[in-house]
């Protein structure tokens, strides 16, 4: 039996990225706070790792203890040829293991205070008159005055509003392998700090290469909507064999998962006293796939929005969806309709970021939170009519229309 001498203030169900930031910033400002996490820790997460600057600049942690290896530039392939390079000075993003990473952040919770449960699974959440209350799976019951849902993209906490019950067309899905990085993979060293993004192979997505200290995260993600017509095992399989620097026969764990993208900028993360963040939340970049800055940007958002209306004893879910509209819906809705362009015309846009180099180094702030993606897509037009000489068909002017 668990047994708790104090009555939580927040429950936070899942201790990915974003359930472990908003429990330290609840428990920093001084909040009862009891993370739950269904896994024993470290737990294995499929995840290419990727940490954009931004999200370091966001968690303004000292990562060093984490980090895999640092990015200096991205190889661009259109199914695996007619490869180009971004190259910067200073680092663009920066690779982790997400079960490292996830105990270091959840570590930083608990030095900030919050109690947690580990290897107990949560299986109803139900909204009360004064507060939610949790069960878990051996039968004990909780409750707290809030509620934060980061268990992810298949969240039970989601599952237990009734406006995440919609259909929308936000999951995709992603299949991914950590391959042993060892001298047997003649891996070119001059690209040991870049990250290989590759398009064209995958239908609305893309497949990656990841290097990392002692593994090769290799993986392709997309919104397959027809799930039932295509294979996206087949898809990571060709992908993987059109590496020539992966010996036949090695592989290591495949595993598949979700991607719960952004769909609307009118869904809804938040009712009453339950909150939703990151993947839980949909909070995911539908171009390149980011989700891990949406989750830890979302739990700060969160927890602030429960540590203000704490001091008025009221529900803070009408706080809590304003302040995710005005933070990450803008640049999400733009990343959205420009992701629908791209997937659509994919030979056209890879075809212009190769001529255009500055549209590479603009992209480039975007990652870094310095510039947004209306102004990326806005380059991006006037070097698409430059290329095309203004010759726009039909097909193009109304894509490039509802971008």
């Amino acid at each position: 039996m668990l047994i708790f001498n104090y009555v939580p203030d927040v429950i936070v169900v899942g201790g990915g990225p974003g359930g472990a930031t908003a429990a330290r910033f609840c428990a920093r400002a001084g909040l009862k706070t009891l993370l739950i996490e269904k896994e024993r820790l470290p737990r294995y997460k499929a995840c290419g790792g990727c940490l954009s600057t931004k999200t370091v600049h966001l968690l303004d942690l000292d990562l060093s203890p984490v980090i895999e290896n640092t990015i200096y530039g991205a190889k661009f392939t259109y199914c695996l040829k007619d490869p180009f390079f971004i190259e910067t000075k200073d680092p663009i993003a920066y690779l982790v293991m997400r079960d490292r990473f996830d105990q270091f952040l959840i570590q930083q919770a608990l030095k900030s205070g919050t109690e947690i449960l580990e290897g107990e699974k949560v299986t109803s959440v139900a909204e009360k008159d004064d507060g939610v209350e949790v069960t878990l799976a051996k039968g004990q019951r909780f409750h707290s005055r809030y509620l934060i849902g980061a268990d992810g993209s298949e969240s039970l906490v989601a599952r237990s509003l009734p406006f995440t019950r919609q259909k929308n067309d936000g999951n995709g899905i992603a299949i991914e392998s950590e391959i042993p990085f060892d001298p047997s993979i003649p891996f070119p060293p001059k690209e040991r700090q870049f990250i290989h993004l590759d398009f064209g192979r995958i239908p609305n997505g893309y497949g990656w290469v990841f290097p990392k200290k002692e593994w090769l995260s290799i993986g392709i993600g997309g919104m397959f909507r027809e799930t039932k017509k295509m294979n996206p095992r087949r898809y990571f399989s060709d992908f993987l064999k059109g590496l020539d620097y992966i010996p036949k026969g090695k592989t290591g764990r495949v595993t598949g998962h979700l991607l719960p993208s952004f769909y609307d900028v009118n869904q809804m993360v938040s009712q009453g006293r339950i909150l939703l963040v990151g993947d839980a939340a949909h909070l995911m970049d539908p171009l390149q796939g980011e989700g891990i800055y949406y989750a830890i940007r979302s739990g700060m958002l969160a927890a602030r929005a429960i540590v203000e209306w704490k001091k008025e004893g009221i529900a803070p879910s009408h706080f809590y969806q304003k302040a995710v509209y005005d933070d990450l819906y803008g640049n999400l809705k733009w990343a959205l309709t420009f992701s629908r362009f791209v997937f659509r015309f994919t030979k056209l846009a890879y075809r212009t970021l190769k001529r255009y180099p500055d549209l590479g180094a603009f992209y480039l702030q975007v990652l870094e939170g310095k510039e947004n993606y209306q102004g990326f897509v806005t380059k991006v037009k006037t070097r698409m009519k430059d290329l095309l000489k203004g010759r726009l068909s039909e097909k193009i002017r109304e894509a490039m229309s509802k971008t």
